[in-house]
């Protein structure tokens, strides 16, 4: 009863309603009587461990007795004596050709099996076996046709059984317990392999319980080559009683059924789920799509799929695998009642049949759900809820948290995926079908800005909208310039504000770049100029972290780099300025644009915005400074002019980093030595100075430091190896002199090895600099860096 609060209102997941003890029936005629005809879908291979019989089967047989298993070879031997070579059938006929069948087989009354418990199991296996089968409430019969003996080299190659009683639907194979290798029974489909039995095998449960295979009567199948041992197999044939020999179906007209079904969905304009009945991982899903399917869904599916395939293009069905997921948040009042129970959050997580995930949306919809197997709404949901109860939290009082989740085969018209798409499916996949479509006037550009607006204000109402991401933006972006003059002025405005929001630090906006630029450079900016400004300043500023986007300053130094002079040129150097400013000289100097930002320092006029950003390059340390930070503003100096304060603030940051170049170098151009003479070991003064002396190895005994023990040793060595190797590279291993803990300190050449690939990459550098600036610089504040 306690799930059954979290839906006391009436309201189910994804716009159910109703009582817990409800039967729901699909909306539109076409769905209600395809939801009817998926009733009797069934499976057309299955199989496992028979869990409803006995180990001991009890067989025995005529003249030979009890049959003790598995099957050892005097046993073996004694049973072949008593059976006749397998025939197969040929059309009409019984033919006799061991390079078809080799097996021996025994007439069923031969066969007798004694355990008083199997005719129930048989009878419970053939109830499971007619609800599988599609013909849930039908008692079929199950008679027993033969037994078969497989030995080494026994096998049956591929082929199709003529049918064994008036009314056989379906053919049940038993193993009782059994010793063998090889011998899969396989099932194919449309010549393909559609399920492979193993019978216990795979999983060693083979010699001690009985497992099963059921097939259709008219499916193929084949026995594999049995390697070694002896397989022993009961054969059932699986029939309907005579009185209801009517009930047979015909697949081929349960295809034709479905697909006039599909087609009446097309011109009804409809759309349907169809919850799936196993659980599955995200994992499973991912990696095979609806190949993951089992059972009654695999049967499911595999029969809209088919149908879907004759019908025609127009009005063919898309699947989509949905995992539908809603939480119920509620506060808990005495007793455990909650009295709050109308906190809850729906989301859809979405997949291709083929697995490839589309991503996920917060918010609820409404599905049209099938429901071939009668469920309850209560049944639907309750049993796939997973609850967590927390304590007291501060003034309120305990919680419970309820997740309900579910994994479902969705499907629409083709016609209708980019109405569908655009409603309840992740904007991408909604921009995806749009972008299809170009060229797009104006008026289709309007309505899809027009519903893309309406679905992030109401998702608004109850959680933040799902962010639109830069495959949005750029895609939209680019249909809007294709569109060019054909939109107006406050379209372009409401592409930016509604439709490229929050640009600054999206993951990979850099993407972005070309089609704003070509924006900028197709539209008025007095159209759109303040929208776009609002985007790129929605961004965070400072630090950040490698993986993020580009902030609003970058994004605008960027563009700004493929724009000519012009009110958008002020403008976005302007923004970029001002968001310079605010940054330390350590953040100037990680932006991923430092070099556009110096280039435009340089060329930019003086005002006190761009002076405060020159102070902060001219506080640079000289270790800050970088290849990067001088490539663009050095690219440029010899075709525009600059006046000679920023020219001397170029040449001054390029001295600076020369000189410091040239010390390095000088520093690092030595040969070969165990010396590491600018180590660090803050936690002892000898191992410092043994790591700046020549020798290559030291012992810390209790006489340099006092271990507690190995372990405390063992401990050290480990500590210090991860973290105090500064300007000094070794190794440590902790043993015992003399009971006494010690650890031994070996130095390596890793040290030295960077210090010479920093070596070669300063040496490049200094040569690159000087070779940009002709050899000649000089730092004054009225004179330039000759650049050649």
């Amino acid at each position: 009863m306690a799930f059954k609060q979290d839906f006391k209102d009436g309201k189910w997941p994804f716009g159910a309603k109703g009582k817990p003890d409800d039967v729901p029936v699909p909306i539109g005629a076409a769905c209600v009587k395809m939801s009817k005809t998926l009733e009797n879908a069934g499976e057309y291979s299955f199989g496992g461990r028979a869990e409803t019989l006995p180990p001991v089967p009890g067989i025995f047989v005529n003249e030979i007795g009890s049959i003790p298993l598995p099957l050892d070879e005097s046993q073996a031997q004694k049973l072949i004596t008593k059976c006749e070579k397998s025939p197969f059938g040929h059309g009409m006929n019984t033919k006799m050709d061991e390079s078809v069948r080799k097996s021996w087989q025994l007439a069923p009354d031969q066969v007798e099996i004694k355990n008083p418990l199997w005719r129930t199991g048989i009878d419970d296996l053939t109830e499971i076996i007619a609800s599988r089968l599609g013909y849930k409430g039908v008692p079929l019969q199950c008679v027993l046709h033969k037994l078969l003996v497989y030995g080494e080299g026994r096998h049956f190659v591929k082929r199709q059984d003529t049918e064994k009683e008036n009314g056989m639907i379906a053919m049940l194979v038993v193993q009782p317990p059994s010793a063998h290798e090889g011998g899969d029974l396989v099932a194919y489909r449309n010549g393909e392999i559609e399920h492979r039995h193993d019978l216990g095998k795979s999983n060693g449960s083979a010699p001690y319980f009985c497992h099963y295979a059921v097939h259709y009567a008219d499916a193929e199948h084949a026995l594999e080559n049995v390697s070694k041992g002896y397989r022993l197999a009961l054969f059932y044939s699986i029939s309907l009683p005579v009185s209801m020999r009517h009930l047979k179906r015909d697949p081929s007209q349960t295809s034709n059924d479905l697909s006039d079904l599909i087609n009446a969905i097309a011109e009804e304009d409809g759309s349907f789920a169809l919850l799936l009945s196993h659980e599955y991982t995200k994992k499973s899903i991912a990696d095979l799509g609806s190949g993951a399917l089992k059972g009654i869904d695999r049967a499911r599916f595999r029969e809209l799929e088919e149908a879907n395939q004759v019908v025609a293009d127009d009005k063919k069905l898309r699947f989509f695998i949905a995992k539908l997921v809603v939480k119920v948040d509620n506060t808990l009042g005495a007793g455990g009642v909650s009295f709050h129970p109308d906190k809850r959050k729906e989301s859809i997580s979405w997949y291709t049949t083929r697995g490839e995930s589309l991503g996920g949306v917060r918010r609820s919809a409404t599905f049209n759900f099938l429901n071939p197997g009668q469920e309850t709404l209560s049944q639907m949901w309750i049993p796939h809820g997973v609850q967590k109860e927390d304590g007291y939290m501060g003034n309120e009082g305990p919680t419970k948290n309820t997740k309900y989740a579910r994994y479902a085969i969705v499907a629409w018209p083709s016609a209708n995926h980019a109405k569908q798409a655009l409603k309840i499916m992740p904007f991408d996949v909604a921009i995806d079908e749009f972008y299809a479509r170009k060229p797009v006037d104006a008026a289709a550009l309007r309505e899809f800005m027009k519903d893309i607006g309406a679905r992030t204000k109401v998702e608004g109402k109850h959680s933040s909208p799902d962010v639109l991401s830069v495959k949005f933006c750029q895609l939209f972006c680019e249909v809007a310039v294709e569109a060019g003059d054909a939109i107006s002025s406050r379209m372009r405005t409401t592409t930016l504000t509604s439709h490229c929001h929050k640009t600054g630090r999206l993951w990979h906006n850099v993407s972005l770049i070309p089609v704003i630029t070509q924006i900028v450079r197709t539209f008025d900016w007095g159209d759109f100029g303040e929208a776009l400004l609002d985007c790129l300043g929605r961004g965070t500023y400072g630090p950040i972290e490698e993986d993020t986007g580009y902030s609003a300053m970058e994004m605008a130094l960027l563009i700004l780099d493929g724009l000519d002079s012009g009110a958008a040129h002020s403008a976005l150097l302007k923004l970029a300025m001002k968001e310079s400013a605010k940054f330390t000289t350590e953040e100037l100097c990680s932006s991923k644009v430092v070099g556009f930002i110096l280039k435009w320092v340089v060329r930019s006029d003086s005002d006190p915005t761009v002076d405060r950003v020159a102070d902060k390059f001219k506080q640079l340390d000289a270790s800050l400074l970088s290849a990067a930070l001088f490539e663009k503003s050095l690219e440029c100096l010899s075709a525009v002019e600059i006046t000679e304060d920023k020219t001397g603030l170029l040449g001054m940051l390029v001295s600076k980093r020369i000189e410091w170049l040239k010390n390095q170098i000088a520093e690092l151009d030595k040969s070969f030595s165990w010396q590491m003479p600018n180590a660090q070991f803050p936690d002892n003064a000898k191992v410092e100075e043994f790591l700046r002396g020549p020798a290559t190895t030291f012992t810390i005994t209790k006489g340099v430091h006092r271990f507690k023990g190995f372990q405390d040793a063992s401990n050290c060595a480990a500590k210090w190896t991860r973290e105090a190797q500064t300007h000094a590279s070794f190794k440590m291993k902790a043993s015992a002199v003399y009971a006494d803990a010690v650890v031994t300190i070996t130095k390596t050449r890793k040290w030295f090895d960077e210090c010479q690939r920093t070596f070669e990459k300063y040496k490049v550098e200094l040569a690159q600099l000087l070779e940009r600036t002709g050899g000649e610089i000089d730092c004054s504040d009225n004179k330039r860096a000759r650049i050649e």
